[in-house]
């Protein structure tokens, strides 16, 4: 092969895997949605917003955590992990959109991906997150996330209802998210 085809399946290859994020494990019967692998933001009408599955796991801190005990808040349901690139370069924005919306209702919510607790934890002290993290050793909570893609980072916003009123597949900013949480309460 020459060099230049080399190249230009090097760009190839390298444009895919920054478009995917970082994948785990991958997760069967992911495909509930013929879209859920679409990269980029999908906003849901009111009218048609899915429910959110029930979750219960346990968290990085030892305790557990149910998602329906979060019901009347707007929740963000981040999944991540420790050893992803596009997760790294998110988390602060969105530790910061947590701290800025508390005041309003707004609860976070970590889904900690295919890690090891010892290395999410120093990272989550890192970035100075103090909102509930799940781990999420195996992937069987992502699993039940039929929406999304067995790939981090990815992230829901859930309206007061329990239903999905947005979501991030690849790595969301701080400008976005706030703009979603606000849509998910602004309306009900």
């Amino acid at each position: 092969m020459t060099g230049r085809l080399l190249r230009g399946r090097a760009v190839t290859l390298a444009a895919a895997i920054v478009l995917a994020g970082c994948s785990g494990p991958a997760a069967s019967g992911q495909a509930a949605d013929p879209g859920f692998n679409r990269v980029g933001e999908t906003v849901f009408a009111t009218s048609n917003r899915p429910a959110m599955p029930a979750l219960t796991g346990p968290t990085l801190s030892g305790g557990t955590l149910t998602l329906s005990s979060l019901l009347g808040h707007v929740v963000v349901v981040n999944v991540w992990a420790s050893w992803c690139g596009p997760c790294k370069a998110e988390s602060p924005a969105l530790v910061q959109v947590a701290r800025n919306t508390a005041a309003r209702g707004v609860v976070f919510v970590g889904i900690d991906e295919n890690d090891q607790n010892g290395l999410a934890q120093a990272f989550l002290a890192r970035i100075g997150c103090l909102y509930a993290n799940l781990a999420d050793p195996a992937g069987e909570l992502l699993a039940q996330l039929r929406m999304l893609p067995p790939a981090v980072p990815s992230s829901l916003v859930i309206d007061r209802h329990g239903r999905v009123a947005a979501r991030v597949i690849g790595p969301a900013t701080g400008a976005q998210m706030a703009s979603l949480i606000q849509g998910a309460l602004s309306k009900p």
